[in-house]
């Protein structure tokens, strides 16, 4: 797993309030425009988020994603 970011840098990952909403519903069962409804914007806005959060946390997937945030205790299973 060295693509991924470490627990250390993780800590330090400053995300926006948007962001970090983006990030809790990303690691749930919704969909990508189920997503965007929620959070009343346009899917592309969605696609945005997740290829901003992909970049900074060095991942290629959702479940990638996923894993960071709970890992680094961004988000609670």
């Amino acid at each position: 797993m060295t693509n991924l970011i470490t627990l250390r840098n993780l800590n330090s990952v400053q995300l926006k309030p948007r962001e970090h909403h983006f990030l809790q519903l990303a690691c749930s069962e919704l969909t990508y425009v189920q997503i965007a409804d929620q959070m009343c914007v346009s899917p592309r806005t969605v696609d945005g988020y997740r290829e901003a959060l992909f970049e900074r946390f060095q991942v290629k997937t959702r479940v990638g994603l996923a894993m960071c945030a709970v890992r680094g205790g961004l988000v609670i299973p």
